[in-house]
């Protein structure tokens, strides 16, 4: 499933964010495996449509595709109606932070239910016809996690991921990368760190510390798909170049009509926040962003964007 060699790069599963378009896009731009946004099971299961389009994962084959629930059969059924989109993988996030989805028992609930979440991720490597893989956190309120380690292995498990905070913490103070002494002595395991990895100096001191673990970089890598290429040129011992203005418009342009070509006229609309991240920082970028956030023109926008370097 993954290569063989050290330090793949990953696109991490982000809801809202890691659709077809921009996996394609960080794809193009150096990442080595993407997952989708995270699907509920339930919902599969129920066939809601908006569930199903999640799945769609057209001709990409680095892409495997998240699923989130808290009940076993569910997850089961889910689990089988996945592997028939055969993606690369199936991942279980028993992480997300988010409040309606921990309410339910499923995402980083599921670390409040150790027991539970056992059964949750047995009953999919059970019944998935793709390789399972589990991303996951520290903990709930503490960090205990030398015993989720155990418990995911215990199930099958070999590739998991961990966001170094735990459930309460959501995105705020600092990712901890303490768990890793405990997950360097599983050499049949494959680990993968995630959690503020938003550079290629960042990303190479960490491989410096655990060089046998892989790297998944989510909101690192918003408005910046260029990240991963850097990581790789970083680890090759070359210097990063700064993304020049032809680049960056390139970048932009293409997302553009992925966008409009996956979401109709709607992608303007849903390209938004992109642009957000891709100005965020750069030299008179407000008075870009205020017009932008108000068109639903893509000539107009890319006019706009093409001068952009003689506003600046």
């Amino acid at each position: 499933m993954f290569s063989p060699k050290n330090n793949n790069l990953l696109l991490a599963p982000m809801a809202g964010i890691t659709d077809m378009p921009f996996r394609k896009i960080c794809t193009e731009n150096g990442a080595d495996i993407v997952i989708t946004e995270m699907v509920s099971a339930r919902g599969l299961i129920e066939g809601s449509t908006k569930t199903l389009r999640l799945l769609y994962i057209a001709e990409e084959n680095n892409a495997g595709i998240q699923i989130f629930g808290h009940e076993p059969l569910v997850m089961a059924k889910a689990a089988k109606i996945i592997s028939r989109y055969n993606p690369l993988f199936i991942d279980i996030n028993t992480g997300c932070p988010a409040k309606k989805v921990i309410k339910s028992g499923s995402g980083g609930g599921l670390l409040r239910e150790l027991d539970n979440m056992r059964e949750v991720l047995k009953a999919v490597v059970e019944n998935s016809g793709v390789p399972v893989t589990c991303k996951t956190r520290i903990g709930f309120n503490d960090d205990y996690s030398d015993e989720i380690i155990d418990i995911i292995r215990e199930t099958g498990i070999k590739t998991i991921a961990v966001h170094g905070r735990t459930v309460k913490m959501g995105f705020k103070g600092i990712a901890n990368y303490n768990w890793c002494k405990y997950a360097s002595k599983f050499d049949d395991t494959k680990f993968i760190l995630n959690g503020d990895i938003d550079s290629a100096p960042k990303a190479l001191s960490l491989l410096s510390a655990y060089p046998e673990m892989d790297i998944m970089i989510g909101r690192g890598a918003l408005g910046n798909p260029f990240i991963f290429n850097d990581i790789k040129k970083t680890l090759e011992g070359n210097t990063a170049k700064e993304v020049s203005f032809d680049i960056w418009l390139s970048i932009i342009e293409k997302h553009y009509k992925l966008m409009l070509d996956y979401y109709g006229d709607y992608g303007i609309i849903l390209m938004r926040k992109h642009m957000g991240w891709y100005l965020k920082g750069m030299p008179q970028s407000k008075k870009i962003k205020d017009f932008i956030f108000r068109s639903n023109d893509y000539n107009e926008i890319m006019k706009v964007l093409q001068n952009y370097d003689r506003i600046a």
